[in-house]
């Protein structure tokens, strides 16, 4: 649960008040408007979260400074940050408490609001005339109840792979030796070790919450954003394939692990790798897919962002329009009628590349070794159906399966239909999940 605050005023600097999730960089726009008193900016913010509170899109987004209502105060946009958050913690209950930051002419506020199963931070941002220029989610990261900080130790490490280095940490059980180990391998899109986004650090809480359990953890910077990478490079293997390698060999070089127990634990594209990384590698123990894709990968893509335009009873304007321009780039994907750092569905043409030439099924059955599958039931980006079925009974050695009825892409709890913004809400991946990877790694 979210510290309850004081309503306060406190003046700040500018990158301090723009950090915040969902309205960064945004009190640098300057303005020459009059100075209102904090109290008004309060009362605005306030009644903004009860508009959203009570469903009332249209006239939450009237509060918006005109030139700034298509972007930040689309009814569609306002819609799916209250879905995200009533979807993660029940439905609404009451404002706790307020805060306020300043920055020359514009008044950060942040509200602090009481759900069913728990609290949670959003900022707005206000000008000097009383109108919103932003607002989004502010929460803060919670370590969960499942981990025992005395009962691990960590240590930074660093990843020689070609042409840079990539931070890491390795997070052991602070008691006993010859423990198995786990490599975490990160899903598509630029990623830190810990895979924060906002109020959640899945790959923080997989790697702590296995270490308590008796299972050693190392994760890792990804290639990208940690260097550079010219977009003609930008394929399976140099993103994903050839760091999770270098990631094997050093976590079997770790102190206190045993080096025959190491296992793949792969989360979206990274599960859907683990078999050419398992192949590669020809010593691993084991693979564990994480909300694995098994679908062809541009039909996946484009039907993520399906289900984001779908969701809601508003559409969103900046999020139709990127459907329209993906609808068309999809027929050139899936022809090849593309350059190699020409960007389609959001990736460079080399990916798209590499990801058609790998048959992950065809690989998958050439992996001779012990898989876990796990899967989240309310997931839009993989589900059961397209994806798990696939992947079901196509491994060489033996498979385990496990589904999850209230969880999500990030196997974090929730209840209703999934939302990508939920992503940034405070959460934490589900105790079974980790309960069920670390008893099956224990077990190899």
């Amino acid at each position: 649960m979210a510290p309850r605050r004081r309503t306060l005023l406190a003046a700040v600097s500018t990158a301090t008040a723009s950090a915040v999730a969902g309205c960064a960089g945004f009190l640098a726009d300057e303005t020459d408007d009059d100075r209102d008193d904090p109290t008004a900016a309060t009362d605005v913010a306030t009644a903004l979260v009860e508009d959203l509170g009570n469903e009332r899109f249209e006239r939450a987004s009237e509060r918006f400074r005109s030139n700034q209502r298509s972007r930040y105060g689309d009814p569609g946009r306002l819609e799916r940050l209250w879905l995200a958050l009533t979807t993660t913690s029940g439905s609404f209950e009451e404002i706790l408490e307020t805060s306020v930051t300043e920055e020359q002419q514009l008044r950060a506020v942040e509200v602090t609001a009481a759900f069913e199963r728990g609290d949670h931070d959003c900022t707005v941002v206000v000008d000097g005339e009383t109108q919103v220029r932003n607002c989004g989610l502010s929460d803060e990261y919670e370590r969960p109840s499942y981990v025992d900080p005395d009962a691990i130790t960590t240590q930074s490490v660093t990843l020689s792979v070609p042409d840079c280095s990539l931070p890491g940490t390795v997070t052991t059980p602070a008691e006993g030796d010859d423990v198995p180990g786990v490599v975490l391998v990160h899903d598509d899109g630029p990623m830190t070790a810990d895979t924060p986004r906002g109020g959640t650090k899945t790959f923080a809480d997989l790697a702590e919450g296995l270490a308590t359990d008796g299972v050693a953890t190392l994760r890792y910077d990804k290639r990208v954003p940690a260097c550079e990478v010219a977009p003609e490079e930008y394929t399976l293997d140099r993103v994903t394939v050839d760091d999770a390698a270098v990631a094997i060999d050093r976590l079997r070089n770790v102190d206190g692990v045993d080096p025959n127990r190491i296992v793949v634990v792969g989360h979206g594209l990274g599960g859907r790798a683990a078999p050419r990384i398992a192949n590669r590698d020809g010593g691993l123990a084991g693979v564990v897919g994480l909300a694995a894709p098994a679908r062809p990968y541009p039909d996946f893509t484009f039907a993520q962002l399906e289900h984001k335009v779908s969701v809601g009873t508003h559409e969103w304007a900046d999020l139709t329009a990127t459907y329209e321009t993906w609808r068309d780039e999809i027929d050139r994907v899936r022809s090849g009628e593309y350059e190699p750092a020409e960007r389609l569905l959001g990736k460079p043409g080399a990916f798209w590349d590499s990801v058609g030439g790998y048959d992950h099924l065809e690989t998958a059955a050439e992996t001779d070794v012990p898989v876990l599958l796990c899967q989240g039931e309310r997931d839009f980006q993989v589900s059961a159906s397209d994806d798990l079925e696939r992947w079901d009974g196509g491994f060489a050695g033996a498979t385990t399966v496990e589904t999850y009825a209230d969880c999500n892409h990030l196997f974090m709890p929730g209840e209703g239909e999934s939302v990508a913004v939920a992503y940034a809400v405070r959460n934490n991946v589900d105790e079974a999940v980790v309960d069920d990877i670390a008893a099956w790694v224990r077990g190899l």
